[in-house]
């Protein structure tokens, strides 16, 4: 099984996620750096507003972090 990443940006892809419950990572992103910094191994997008995003109990500001859903898919 082969696993991407897409990063959730929009409304409908963060409610798309919390329905097919993929587990979604939360990382710490500065323009220069391309990678960024796993912040939270994350889990279940549980509520989502215009300025957060709640994850395993824990609300992270949207304009700070990158979120990125797991997409596994067969080989």
């Amino acid at each position: 099984m082969s696993v991407t990443y897409k990063v959730l940006m929009t409304d409908s892809e963060f409610l798309t996620a919390a329905l097919v419950q993929s587990n979604v990572s939360v990382w710490y992103r500065e323009d220069p750096d391309p990678q960024g910094h796993l912040m939270d191994y994350g889990g279940i997008v549980e509520g989502y507003t215009p300025e957060s995003i709640k994850i395993n109990g824990a609300r992270y500001i949207r304009e700070r972090f990158e979120f990125r859903a797991e997409i596994r898919t067969p080989r």
